[in-house]
């Protein structure tokens, strides 16, 4: 992972263009969201079993008292499976739980109040662009690049992933949890703002 990335957007403020791509600064998030604000962030990953049910519950943990929705999903997954063992037991040695968690895809109801869809690697970034961003108008990311929008298309640049945990050793799923959480941190002011945005777009409602 890049160090200029840093977790921290401030020190990317005077930067607009990655790669091709847009950083998105924090006035630019207030400004770009449609009335209603969309106030969900969707985890994404392959089976959302592993990786994204972590993001999911990690964030609402972090995140708690910004208003948002975090919620996760798959690309390619089986409806209605409980999350994985490994990734169950990081949950609880958090003080979390994923014990009501089901897998579920992505669809057209779940994107409809979404602001961003982050996945957990470049390639979930990949597909869900190639297959959905005809009816999505909302960002695309990558866990690894707080802040840099992948929706206009095109490769993505090398940046830190969540490779998949399935299949081994507990400790592999305890590392995995322990880079989202990090990875999370670096998130921090794109949902404050997104926060801000959503709270202003809501009394501007009342308002009419």
């Amino acid at each position: 992972m890049p160090p200029e990335w840093g977790g921290v957007l401030t020190r990317l403020a005077g930067r607009s263009n990655f790669g091709g791509f847009r950083l998105l600064r924090l006035r630019e998030i207030r400004s770009k969201e449609t009335s209603p604000v969309s106030d969900q962030i969707v985890f994404l990953c392959t089976g959302n079993i592993c990786r994204s049910p972590l993001a999911e519950v990690l964030a609402v943990q972090m995140f708690a008292g910004l208003g948002l929705s975090f919620v996760s999903a798959g690309l390619d997954v089986v409806p209605g499976l409980p999350a994985s063992g490994s990734s169950a037991q990081h949950a609880t040695s958090r003080g979390l739980s994923l014990g009501d968690h089901r897998s579920q895809p992505v669809s057209a109801d779940l994107l409809a109040s979404t602001a961003w869809v982050i996945g957990m690697s470049r390639s979930h970034a990949a597909i869900f662009r190639s297959r959905y961003l005809g009816a999505y108008q909302g960002h695309v990311g990558i866990l690894g690049a707080p802040g840099l929008d992948l929706a206009s298309g095109g490769p993505s640049p090398a940046v830190e992933e969540v490779n998949d945990p399935y299949g081994l050793p507990s400790e592999n799923y305890f590392a995995c949890g322990d880079q989202i959480h990090r990875l999370l941190q670096g998130w921090a002011p794109i949902f404050k703002a997104l926060s801000a945005a959503a709270t202003a777009g809501s009394a501007q409602e009342n308002e009419t």
